[in-house]
């Protein structure tokens, strides 16, 4: 299964350009605690590669001697392969979105560089249309839900398979509000793919997706985000005070 991770990446021009210029310069060679390793896809609007930096952790074992629980620090390799997009305004990591964070502490680190990493916030609903559009032989697989209002009153986050295939939408349209994830099964002549997208733009896919249906799905994404808006309480000065009396 492949899993590719996406975050909008807002950086200016310039910012960029230092990014894309200063990478070079941080090359990983063995003993390095951190550097990275560009591919030859990378160009004046994407810089793609590997970043390769030491992950500390902790080990605990039983001392021979005391038999107690000792403590140890440890050091190992991570390997994040990356994508970094100017025109598309996206960033991505592979396999783990935790990685996207690592990502973001070596790029912050550059000097002349100002770029943040925000969440996605998709509108799954016509993004599964839209995907059901381009590729007219799908199924509905399953959809996850927040906050669903389970029996007794209790809420629950969880994934629905859906076995009437005939009223997938109507379900997707009705719970459009809490749709966190869905998952397609596309038809391909190639055989079927199963796609899965998450609202904050995790996307999950067979390891035989062709790589144009992961391009679509990329270019999909900025189209689709939807920008949060905090609503703030307007209040009556006058009222307020006429409450207090």
């Amino acid at each position: 299964m492949r899993a590719l991770h996406y975050k909008l990446m807002v950086c200016g021009q310039s910012s960029f350009r230092a990014i894309r210029d200063t990478l070079p310069q941080l090359t990983y060679e063995p003993g390095m605690q951190r550097g990275f390793l560009l591919s030859k896809d990378s160009n004046q609007n994407r810089v793609k590669g590997r970043y390769i930096y030491t992950k500390l952790g902790k080990l605990v074992r039983i001392d021979a001697e005391s038999l107690e629980p000792v403590e140890e620090a440890t050091e190992s390799l991570a390997d994040c392969h990356f994508e970094m997009d100017q025109q598309k305004g996206l960033v991505m990591v592979e396999q783990r979105r935790g990685e996207l964070n690592s990502l973001y502490e070596a790029v912050d680190a550059i000097p002349e560089a100002i770029c943040e990493f925000e969440e996605l916030n998709l509108n799954l609903l016509d993004m599964m249309f839209e995907l059901q559009g381009a590729y007219k032989k799908n199924e509905v697989k399953s959809l996850r839900i927040h906050d669903y209002l389970a029996r007794e009153n209790m809420l629950a986050n969880a994934s629905f398979k859906i076995l009437d295939k005939q009223d997938a939408e109507k379900i997707a349209e009705r719970f459009s509000d809490q749709l966190d994830a869905f998952t397609l099964t596309l038809k391909l002549p190639d055989g079927a793919c199963a796609l899965t997208v998450t609202r904050k733009g995790s996307v999950r896919a067979s390891d035989d997706a062709p790589d144009e249906l992961l391009l679509l799905v990329k270019d999909m994404l900025p189209r689709f985000h939807e920008a949060e808006v905090e609503t703030a309480e307007v209040v009556d000065p006058v009222a307020a005070k006429r409450k207090r009396k």
